[in-house]
């Protein structure tokens, strides 16, 4: 299940107060900068303030998981081993890594509008690609009805944000 929308900052905000208002969630970088853990964020408010973009000011796209513990499952944070000699001397970086986990991916490129995407994968999904990601334990420890119903609310409030956004071209 996923959406992609092109919404302003203020929906953006909504988006991230939902996140928040569904009940204890985890929020991290998907993937950390170069020689760091991934960050955690504990309110909307820190998310918000790591999501400010300036332009010409950081990065252009930001991604981020979202875990419900009520979803039971099995995250963890995988280390990546880069080639200093392509990442500016970094030798190392983190992601997020789990079935059950929902993305946020946020690109500022059309600023002021950010397209706003939330994906997650599907439990049929997840057992076909289960063999090849044995790091990510089996997809049947996740509750799927937790995790879709989570996600669904953060797609539906974005597809319902995108409509609105739109105007007819003859306007």
């Amino acid at each position: 299940m996923q959406t992609s929308q092109q919404i302003s900052w203020e929906q953006l905000n909504e988006i991230v107060e939902s996140i928040f208002a569904q009940g204890p969630v985890v929020v991290r970088q998907a993937y950390s900068d170069f020689s760091c853990a991934t960050r955690g964020f504990a309110d909307a408010q820190a998310l918000l303030k790591e999501l400010h973009y300036e332009p010409g000011v950081g990065d252009v796209f930001r991604q981020y998981t979202l875990y419900y513990p009520d979803a039971k499952g099995h995250t963890h944070e995988r280390r990546i081993d880069l080639k200093p000699e392509k990442c500016n001397g970094h030798t190392f970086r983190f992601c997020q890594e789990g079935w059950g986990l929902i993305q946020l991916q946020c690109d500022f490129r059309k600023q002021p509008i950010v397209e706003c995407r939330i994906a997650v994968n599907s439990p049929i999904r997840a057992a076909n690609w289960s063999d090849t990601y044995p790091n990510f334990q089996s997809p049947e420890a996740w509750d799927w009805k937790v995790v879709e119903k989570k996600a669904s609310r953060l797609v539906r409030l974005l597809r319902q944000m995108g409509k609105a956004g739109r105007t007819s071209p003859c306007t």
